[in-house]
């Protein structure tokens, strides 16, 4: 597993207490990783799918039928040669009109958004 730069939100390197640029560990890439695609739409690269695609589902009614079909593309989108199901796990909890999924890794949450019947995905 290959390990990134580390990158401030305003898009400079960060350096490391040596002057040195900082690189991420290989979990920090992987926690990255699945928060993008958690996170970025179904064709959000444009060249190839990614991301699960979550911003297809605000409008729908929040049921249990919508959450299966969520974790299934959340499953989907993180193991598509990426990971292994069995390394992650994916929940998903009904609050009203809001779906909560949540990614488990080595049984810490690393991602999770909420899908709203009637708003956009919130990360």
């Amino acid at each position: 597993m290959a390990n990134d730069l580390k990158w401030m939100s305003g898009g400079g390197l960060i350096l490391d207490g040596n002057g040195d640029l900082a690189i991420t560990t290989g979990m920090e890439t992987v926690i990255s990783m699945v928060r993008t695609r958690l996170k970025a739409a179904i064709d959000g690269w444009k060249l190839y799918r990614i991301g699960a695609g979550l911003d297809d589902f605000p409008g729908n009614t929040s049921n249990t039928e919508t959450e299966i079909a969520i974790r299934r593309r959340v499953m989907q989108s993180i193991s598509d040669g990426y990971i292994p199901t069995n390394v992650f796990t994916v929940t998903t909890l009904r609050l009203g009109d809001e779906i909560q999924v949540l990614v488990y890794l080595k049984d810490q949450v690393v991602a999770q958004a909420t899908v709203n019947a009637n708003q956009n995905v919130v990360g």
